[in-house]
């Protein structure tokens, strides 16, 4: 997306929501009502992105697709005909529906990659000089199990080994959250998929001024810096950001990502903070 282009398109929002099954197949869209959400996004090993997702007039039909058993939801926005930004991809957890004034609105709660949390485990000793390669590629072979995660972004590379052996029980993610950590790495599960790079790296950097959406200026707060802009998908923990405001100018890294929005009226909107109060 070219961040210039969102701030003449506010008007022009646009939600499509899709709901299939997590083993994939097909699915129900849902791409001309009123959708309301709120995403949330962190880099906290042990804490999940999470999404409440609101769709207004569902026919009784279209509802049941939210209440069937191990069923997944992904929430794609836009500006005017186009809506293929990926905001959030994940597990329904709930599904419920509410009459409000005049409208029937269905609430959902979805959780990214739920059971990579709660079920995924690994149970394996290994002996000397193990490979800490091994070990990452067994623990992240449960989390494909079942669809837990669809993919895995980015390469881990190391030479290091266990030289003394190593015993890996518990869940699957402590797992690779201490292979990674040990050798420098940082991870997320997004949108369903793992992603991993080495800390330090920059890749991609949005790059977010008042001409490309920010809005107001960025917060000094107790713990970093928390900013404002017209939504942009793109933003999330792990992708670094270049602040260019009257008072604060540099590189930050987000820590948590919150997106908020309403197709017809209301918040169109990302927030970040992060726990940097200097520039990197």
């Amino acid at each position: 997306m070219n961040p210039l282009s969102i701030m003449p398109q506010q008007i022009n929002r646009k939600a499509i929501v899709t709901v299939s099954s997590i083993m994939g197949g097909a699915g129900i869209v849902f791409d001309s009502l009123r959708i309301t959400f709120d995403v949330q996004k962190t880099n906290e090993k042990k804490v999940q992105n999470k999404a409440k997702i609101s769709i207004y007039n569902l026919s009784d039909e279209s509802f049941n697709w939210f209440t069937k058993k191990n069923m997944a939801i992904s929430l794609m926005v836009g500006w005017g005909e186009n809506a293929d930004n990926l905001l959030f991809y994940g597990e329904i957890v709930r599904a419920l529906k509410e009459k409000k004034d005049a409208d029937w609105i269905v609430n959902i709660e979805s959780g990214d990659a739920t059971k990579a949390y709660k079920n995924a485990s690994v149970s394996k000793s290994y002996p000397e000089q193990t490979p800490h390669n091994a070990v990452f590629t067994d623990a992240t072979k449960e989390l494909f199990k079942g669809n837990i995660i669809k993919g895995v972004k980015g390469v881990f590379a190391t030479s290091n080994t266990f030289k003394k052996g190593f015993t890996a029980h518990g869940s699957a993610t402590k797992v690779i959250d201490d292979i990674l950590t040990i050798n420098n790495y940082e991870w997320q599960i997004h949108n369903g998929i793992l992603e991993i790079q080495k800390k330090g790296v920059t890749n991609n950097i949005v790059k977010l001024s008042s001409a490309s959406g920010l809005i107001g200026s960025p917060e000094v707060t107790s713990t970093g810096i928390k900013a404002t802009c017209l939504l942009q998908p793109e933003i999330a923990p792990m992708q670094k950001l270049y602040l260019d405001s009257i008072y604060l100018k540099g590189l930050f890294t987000p820590t948590k990502v919150t997106h908020t929005g309403d197709t017809h009226e209301g918040r169109w909107e990302t927030t970040f903070e992060t726990d940097e109060r200097t520039v990197l």
